[in-house]
Formats: structure tokens, sequence, C-alpha cells
């Protein structure tokens, strides 16, 4: 048997272990005692290679473009312990960008004649794409998390909606009959609007709540958001005050937005109040409208957004900004930074919860001392604008024809009565599904007028039901909290005629006008 070359069986060894280190597809990079690259292989010459040679220089200049040790350093832990650590670091780009992270395991080197801790052994891993599902997963529960608060004050916004709108129907409808009857110069008459004015103010807060959690009935329809914004210039003037300037920027040849144009008036007015408190001193405020598209890599990255073609309006203001925890916490319900009794913290939330009602997204960017800008996305739509006639404000006409009205709550069933009576309508009256079945058994009627949320049904079934018995009847849903009965997360049926409580009789006379005139 030949014998082997003992110098060719040391090659052989030493090759051996050169295509092991050039072969592990992680990180090793081996230091000396003063942190002097040694030795490092493919991987890391690799991932380095903007700061090649690596051997010969120290691992904190090669890896960290540093010229001292880095504060979290697992070799020098190693180094003066003798034991393994671990650190999760950034993985440095040519020019110190972070382009990714590394998990770095230091393991002490050790001299197997002497025992003595000679350098450092590193081995490094590539973590970048399982931060980033980590990161991903993390904001995919911070948005279930946002999801169930949401629905949890949805819950709350649609308990309180409903009765404390039936109450608000009673007080603004009484109150607005009572200012009618009597003179200006009457003393009650400034008494009288001043209670009118707080319950409209109670009424907007609850519509607020309901906005923040997409529950608030709304009619979508194509609208020129430019057009919006100009008919909307003279109120938001108002608004701002003297000290600060208005700058409109509109986008030319922007698609139409499918949204309610109250939704857009009430993001305008709450960002521009936002941006009036932001700049006590004066400032600019602009107002920008221009189109996007949201390719597939950017919906990837932001989970609001969807693919498509999107109008964007932005709103700016050059005041104080704010920071970061501020930011963090900007569109909570009844999050505030101003002063007790200022501000109900609502203003912004409802913007968030109009823009995602309506499948939209906004980003925020703020800079403390510079100012912050909010831009909105809505999807656009090449839907034509719709030909809608504008309503004459004032008394609208009564009638002489026959009203089956259903409502459960005493005080709203007598205030409405009593102004459908003034109205000049005959009235059948109802406080729940059987004695409506009564009534309408008994005598034929030209409309029904019903609360959508009965204790023993709702108002749409009721509809159906008598629809079906005596053919084709016109409807006028009335109520403070639709539940989903008629609009599904917000958006109303194509076709409905709906009041929102609270209302006035003129509001009542209008909407039964053009139910009354519209087809069954």
């Amino acid at each position: 048997m030949p014998q082997s070359d003992p110098q060719q069986d040391l090659q052989a060894q030493v090759r051996l272990l050169q295509s092991i280190f050039a072969s592990i597809q992680d990180g090793i990079s081996i230091l000396d005692r003063d942190f002097r690259i040694l030795m490092v292989n493919p991987v890391m010459e690799r991932w380095y290679r903007h700061a090649a040679p690596l051997v010969g220089k120290r691992c904190f200049e090669a890896y960290h473009l540093r010229e001292r040790h880095c504060d979290i350093c697992p070799s020098r832990k190693t180094l003066e312990t003798g034991e393994a650590a671990r650190e999760t670091v950034p993985l440095t780009g040519e020019g110190g960008k972070i382009t990714g992270w590394l998990d770095l395991y230091s393991f002490p080197l050790i001299d197997i004649h002497t025992g003595q801790l000679t350098g450092i052994i590193e081995y490094v891993r590539d973590i970048t794409a399982q931060r980033r599902a980590e990161d991903e997963a993390r904001k995919l529960m911070q948005q279930l998390a946002q999801s169930q608060k949401m629905e949890a004050v949805g819950r709350l916004a649609g308990g309180v909606a409903h009765d404390f709108n039936n109450l608000l129907t009673v007080i603004v409808g009484r109150t607005d009959m009572m200012r009618r009857e009597i003179p200006d110069s009457h003393p009650w008459a400034r008494e009288l609007s001043d209670i009118l004015d707080a319950a409209r103010r109670a009424a907007a807060l609850t519509q607020q709540l309901l906005a923040f959690s997409r529950r608030q009935v709304i009619d979508p329809r194509p609208l020129d958001l430019n057009g919006v914004i100009e008919r909307s210039g003279q109120l938001l003037r108002r608004l701002i005050g003297e000290d600060v300037r208005v700058q409109v920027i509109p986008g030319s040849g922007l698609p139409r937005v499918l949204c309610d144009a109250h939704q857009i008036e009430q993001i305008l007015m709450n960002l521009t109040v936002n941006a009036r408190d932001a700049m006590p001193d004066g400032g600019t405020l602009t107002i920008e409208t221009s189109t996007a598209l949201i390719d597939d890599e950017y919906a990837r990255l932001h989970p609001e957004a969807r693919p498509g073609p999107y109008v964007m309006l932005a709103v700016s203001d050059d005041g104080c900004g704010m920071t970061a925890e501020v930011k963090a916490h900007l569109f909570e319900p009844f999050f505030t930074t101003k002063g007790r009794g200022q501000g109900s913290g609502l203003g912004l939330s409802t913007v968030y919860g109009i823009v995602r009602q309506n499948d939209g997204f906004i980003n925020v960017y703020s800079e403390e001392g510079v100012g912050s800008t909010f831009k909105i996305y809505l999807p656009a739509t090449e839907a034509a604008a719709d030909a809608a006639a504008a309503e004459p404000e004032g008394d609208a006409a009564g009638g002489s024809e026959t009203i089956l009205f259903v409502e459960d709550s005493d005080a709203v069933r007598a205030f409405t009565l009593q102004a459908l009576q003034q109205l000049g309508y005959r009235v059948r009256v109802a406080a729940n599904l059987e004695e409506a079945r009564q009534a309408f058994a008994a005598q034929a009627v030209d409309l029904l007028l019903t609360d959508v949320i009965l204790p023993d049904g709702n108002g749409k079934a009721l509809h159906q039901e008598l629809s079906a018995r005596a053919g084709p009847l016109k409807v006028l849903y009335i109520s403070g909290y639709t539940d989903n009965v008629i609009a599904h997360h917000g958006i109303l049926e194509k076709g409905i005629a709906f009041l929102q409580k609270p209302f006035t009789k003129s509001e009542l006379a209008r909407a039964l006008r053009r139910a009354l005139n519209g087809p069954a």
C-alpha cells in the first residue's frame, strides 16, 4: 500500500477547510484581538464590496464606516468575557446607508495549544427579509387593533346616535317651531336660537363619531374636487382668519371622485381648523390637488392603498409642526393637544374615518418648526357628474297625501305628527310593526314614513312587506343610526330616500316632497 505524502495531505485539508469556509452562505469574519480583519468569506466580500479590501481594516471601519467602536458590540463583549454573544446590527451600505439587518454571533477564537483567546469569529446571518416580514406583521397587528378599536367606537357611536338623535330631534324640531312663531324682537328669540345652535353642535358631535367609525350615512356621487374646494373657499377663509393667507393650487384635468360632497367639506373644514391652530401667529395655508397613480409595489408597502388612479388633495401649513409622539396618536378619537374645552379631539379622526369610508388613504408629513402636510388620496372614477338641481332654502310646501308614520319614540312621534299635520298631510300613526300593519290594512296610504330601527324589526323589512301586499309604495326613512339596514358601511343604497335625525319641520317637508314626487 503506497505511503501518503504528509505535505499533500495537509494541502488537501487546507483546501477542504477553504472550500467549507467559502461555501457557507452566511457571512464569516475572523478578527484579531485589536478587531482587525484577518479573513472573510465571499459572502462578507459581497455585502461590503464598497469597503474593499476588508482584510487589514478594523471591523467598525470596514463594516460600519466608523472611526471608533460601535456602541453595541458583541465581539467586544466576547473579548472581555470569553463567551459567545449575539446582537442584531444594521447592514451598512455605501455612504453609511442602512440597507438591511444582520444577526451577528461572536465566538471566541481559542488557540488549541495554549488555550489563549487570540481573536474573534463573527458569524453573520442576513435577517432583512425576516425583519421586514416582522415589521409588516406588526403593522398588520396595529391595523387590526385600530380596526377593533374603530369597531368598538362604532358600536358605541351607533347606540349613542340612535337614542341621542331621538332626543335631539325633539329639541331641534320643537325649538325651531317655537323660534319661527315669534318675531326677532321677542325676548326669547335669542335664547331659542342659542338652544338650537347648541343642539346642532351636539348632533354634529354624534355625526363625527359615526364618521370616524365609518358609519355616517352618505350618498356618494361623482364630484369635481376642484369645484367643491372653490365653493367652500369663502367658508374656509372665514374659518382661517385674516392673519393666514390661503393659497389654492388646483390640478388640471382631474378625474372625478365618488364621494359625498358634504364629507369633502367636512375634510376641508377640519384640516383648515387644524392648520389655523398650528399657526397662531399667522402663516400660509395651501390647498392643492393633483392626480396620482398608485402602483402594485406602493400598495404592497401601504396596506390601506390599492393600485389604480387617485385624486390627491393636499392641505399644508407652515406652522409649528408635530412631534413623533403626537403624530403617532393623530387620528385617535378624543386625542387633542389643545387645552381643556378648546377642542373635541374628533376633527382629525373624522377626516380619517371619512377618507377610509370612501376607500381612500391619508399620509401625513410633519416637521417641528416647519409645518405639516396632509395628503389625502381618493379613488378616481370615470362616472359622469350628476345633474342635480339645487334645492331652494326656506320653507317647503306641504301636501294633502296620506302618510303612514311609524316611530317607536313617543316624543319624536308627537313632534313629527304635529309637523306633518301643520304641513297639511293626513297621517296614520304607529309605534311598532304590528300597529303599522293594522293601520295599513285600514286605509290606503301614499307614502310610508318610518324609522329604520324599530323594537320589533326594521323599517326596510316593513316597506318590503307592505309593498308585497299592495304594490309599489313610496317610502322615506328617518333615523339617527341605520345599522347597515339601508346603508352598507354607511353608504346609502341606490334610490333610498333618507332623512337624518335630528331634523326640523322644514327639512322634513323638503324630504317628503322629494320622496312623494319621485318614483316608488
